[in-house]
C-alpha cells in the first residue's frame, strides 16, 4: 500500500516548463507555484543567459526553502536551433514526458526600426512555433500549452491589411507564415493605440493568436488542451503578482480537453474575443 501511494503522488507531481523566467510574469508565475502548498509541481525554468538564470534560480531557491515544489534551470534560447535540439533532447532524456509548456519568452523594442521588426517576429512568433513542436512529441497525453499573449495581439489593434489577412476563412499556415516574414509591409498601415507605438510586437501577439486558434489545435492528441493567455504586465491583484492569475487558473484546471474554452484566449479568468 505504501509503496503503491508513493508511486502515485510520483505519478502526479506535473512537470512544468516555463520559458523567459528572470522577471514579470514568467517570474511571477514560477513564484506562485512555488509558494502553494496545496499542489507540488516539478518546475524547468528556463532564460537564455545562464548567469542570468542561474541567479534567479537561486534566489527563487533561498526565497522558497519549503517549497513542495522542485525547480531546475535550464539555458534555452529559442532563436538557436541548436540550443532548441539540446533542450529537446534533455527532456526526452531526463523527463521522458512533461506536463506543460507556458511559452513565455519574448521581446519589444520601441519605435523600433525593420530589422527589430524582424527580430520580434522571429523571437515571439517563429520561434516559439517551432519550439513549441520541437516538444510536441514529449507532451504528455493530457498536456497542456500556454501561450503569453497580450491584449495588442487582439486583431482590434493590427492594421487593417494585416487584420483582413488573420480574418480570411481561407488563411491556412503556409499564408499565415507568408504573413509573418512580410510583417514589415504589412504593418504599412498600423496606427499606434494604447500602450503600444510600433506594430510588430501587437503583430507578434496576432500572429501567434491565430497559430493557437487556428492551426495548433490539429497537431495535438484528443485530450491535449492549448490556451492563448492574455495577460497584462502592468497589472497585478490583490497578492502582487504580475498577471500570474489567469495562467494559474489554467494550469490548475482538470487535466481533460474543455472544448468550450480549449484553443480560445483566455483572460481574466474567460474567454476574450480574438
Amino acid at each position: 500500500m505504501g509503496n503503491s501511494l508513493l508511486h502515485h503522488q510520483q505519478q502526479t507531481k506535473r512537470t512544468i516548463i516555463i520559458t523567459g523566467v528572470h522577471q514579470g510574469i514568467g517570474l511571477s508565475i514560477v513564484e506562485k507555484l512555488l509558494s502553494e502548498s496545496s499542489s507540488s509541481y516539478d518546475i524547468i525554468m528556463t532564460t537564455e543567459s545562464p548567469k542570468v538564470g542561474e541567479t534567479t534560480l537561486s534566489d527563487l531557491l533561498a526565497k522558497y526553502p519549503n517549497s513542495t515544489s522542485t525547480l531546475k534551470y535550464r539555458q534555452l534560447d529559442l532563436n538557436n536551433k541548436q540550443s532548441v535540439r539540446s533542450f529537446a533532447s534533455w527532456i526526452k532524456a531526463t523527463k521522458g514526458k512533461f506536463d506543460i509548456l507556458i511559452n513565455n519568452n519574448e521581446i519589444s523594442f520601441s519605435n523600433s526600426n525593420d530589422e527589430q521588426k524582424k527580430q520580434t517576429i522571429q523571437t515571439n512568433f517563429f520561434s516559439v512555433v517551432k519550439f513549441t513542436e520541437k516538444l510536441l512529441p514529449y507532451l504528455r497525453r493530457d498536456g497542456k500549452v500556454l501561450m503569453i499573449s497580450n491584449s495588442l495581439g487582439q486583431l482590434s489593434f493590427q492594421g487593417a491589411t494585416l487584420r483582413n489577412i488573420l480574418t480570411d476563412p481561407t488563411l491556412d499556415e503556409k499564408h499565415l507564415q507568408k504573413a509573418a516574414n512580410n510583417i514589415v509591409e504589412l504593418t504599412r498601415d498600423y496606427v499606434p493605440s494604447g500602450p503600444s507605438n510600433e506594430a510588430s510586437y501587437p503583430a507578434s501577439k496576432a500572429l501567434l493568436n491565430s497559430y493557437v486558434k487556428n492551426f495548433l489545435p490539429a497537431k495535438l492528441k484528443p485530450n491535449q488542451q492549448v490556451y492563448a493567455v492574455q495577460v497584462e504586465p502592468e497589472m497585478r491583484n490583490e497578492e502582487g503578482e504580475e498577471g500570474a492569475d489567469t495562467p494559474l487558473y489554467l494550469i490548475n484546471l482538470p487535466y481533460k480537453r474543455y472544448f468550450e474554452i480549449n484553443a480560445k484566449l483566455i483572460g481574466g479568468r474567460k474567454v476574450m474575443v480574438y
